[in-house]
């Protein structure tokens, strides 16, 4: 009978979450509980003031917001990255300077991509100073950059250098390669126009 038997309490155990330092760790920022996995399509980043910093000489990418630090993972840079700025397409090399996010592709084959935005209004003066470009893939570079949109990447300058997954044990070509864990982060906080300094 239903009056003769009493509710048994259901117990939850608690979830312990790991911290590192002070420095939030991937998995500091999943949820408690688990849930199925969002369409990377479907986020829309809502959060502002968002910055992100690559040093080359530690291998290191900071995401900052309002200048705090959020998060400090490893990266893989190119291959040759060592031996100073990228030059020109093919070089290996991980470009140094100011950059903004361009594009968002989470079809890429490394996962997840943010591209960004070189060649940069910089790299464009220095092609067209060396004889590596024409004045008119300079033009198109420099008014893509004031726009704010994806400059060329198809000029001798290289392009396509993107921040995306699929991180492996190697360098790359150019880019900047993360774990797919953190990816996931990066793509839940960073628009297209999100600021990037690649540096020392």
């Amino acid at each position: 009978e239903l009056g003769q038997h009493r509710p048994v309490p259901v117990r939850f155990r608690r979830r312990s979450v790991r911290r590192t330092g002070q420095r939030l760790q991937p998995r500091d920022l999943r949820a408690r509980w688990p849930a199925a996995k969002p369409d990377p399509a479907s986020i829309t980043p809502t959060a502002t003031g968002i910055s992100i910093y690559i040093s080359k000489r530690q291998s290191k990418l900071t995401l900052m917001q309002n200048k705090q630090a959020i998060g400090v993972w490893d990266a893989k840079l190119g291959r040759q990255s060592a031996t100073g700025d990228k030059v020109q397409e093919g070089d290996e090399i991980t470009p140094s300077g100011s950059f903004y996010v361009c594009t968002r592709n989470d079809k890429s084959k490394y996962y997840l991509a943010l591209g960004l935005s070189y060649p940069n209004i910089e790299d464009a003066e220095r092609g067209l100073s060396t004889g590596l470009i024409t004045q008119e893939q300079y033009q198109a570079i420099v008014d893509a950059n004031k726009a704010g949109v994806t400059p060329p990447w198809d000029t001798p300058l290289g392009g396509a250098i993107e921040i995306h997954g699929n991180q492996g044990d190697r360098g790359t070509a150019g880019c900047i390669a993360m774990t797919n864990d953190v990816m996931d982060i990066l793509w839940s906080y960073c628009a297209v126009g999100v600021p990037v300094t690649i540096g020392p």
